[in-house]
This record gives structure tokens, sequence and C-alpha cells, in this order.
């Protein structure tokens, strides 16, 4: 089998679900805080990179458009001023208006409230400041975006 932009998706969204679970069954100071912040980190950056897999599988799927598959960090925003299918031009709207999708796309990783000269980020891993996300919200809206652009490209 050979992989595909579609499978990576499917993977990412596999990892997710698996650090969701762990990250509602832990205590947030296992570690010092470490874990917590660490699996919150972990499960943030499974679902950019599933965002990102979905993005480039519609490209993908679609190659009227002859948009190349970019490079680096990316989001739908990214592809501006050209012509585009219409779920990208949905999910650019959405990176901008929709909070969940935001979330995933803006994610601050290693966020601290204050910086420390003894180097703890740990300790302030609940401090005010912080930007709390709503990992099972946006694990679930991006499940059904993605199923929802999956049985919309089989109707072509």
């Amino acid at each position: 089998m050979k992989e595909s932009f579609r499978g990576q998706c499917n993977l990412h969204i596999y990892f997710a679900e698996q650090y969701l679970r762990q990250l509602q069954k832990t205590d947030t100071a296992e570690w010092g805080g470490h874990f917590h912040r660490a699996t919150s980190e972990s499960l943030a950056w499974q679902l950019s990179l599933a965002y990102q897999s979905h993005l480039v599988d519609l490209l993908d799927q679609q190659p009227k458009f002859g948009l190349a598959v970019p490079q680096g960090v990316f989001s739908a925003t990214s592809f501006a001023g050209q012509e585009l299918p219409p779920e990208i031009l949905e999910l650019a709207d959405r990176e901008t208006y929709s909070g969940w999708l935001k979330s995933i796309v803006d994610y601050p990783f290693l966020q601290t409230t204050s910086a420390s000269p003894a180097g703890v980020i740990a300790s302030d891993a609940s401090g005010a400041g912080r930007v709390n996300v709503d990992f099972a919200e946006c694990l679930t809206e991006l499940k059904s975006l993605i199923a929802r652009h999956r049985a919309t490209l089989m109707e072509y």
C-alpha cells in the first residue's frame, strides 16, 4: 500500500484520539506538570498535522486547480490570491472566525504566563494567561469537517 495524504490525516487523528484519552485520565500535576503539558502539546501538534494533511488531501483530490503541495507549516490562509477549491475557501474563513479551528492553527506551543529566570514553565501550567483549548471539541469538529469534505469530494 502506498502512502497518501488521506492516510496520513487518518493516522494523525488516531494519535490525537490517543493523546486525548491519556490527557483525560492523568493528573495535571503528574511529573510536576510536565506530563500534562507535553501531552497537551503533542495532541495540539497531531491536530495541526491532521489538519494540514487534510488540506493537502483536498488539493490532491482536485488537480484541476493545479496548486502545488506547500512545504513547511501552512494553513488554508497560506493560499491567498489563488483560485482555490471551495473547501479551502471555507477553511480559510473558518481559520479566522471559528474558535476551535483558530485554536488549532494558532496554538502557542511552550506558552508561559511570565518569563522565569530559572527556566520553570510547568509551575504555571494552569495559571491565568495560558490559552485553554477544548481539545475534545477540536477533535470532534475536525473529524466532522473532514468527513463532510470527503463525502463532498466523492460526489464530484
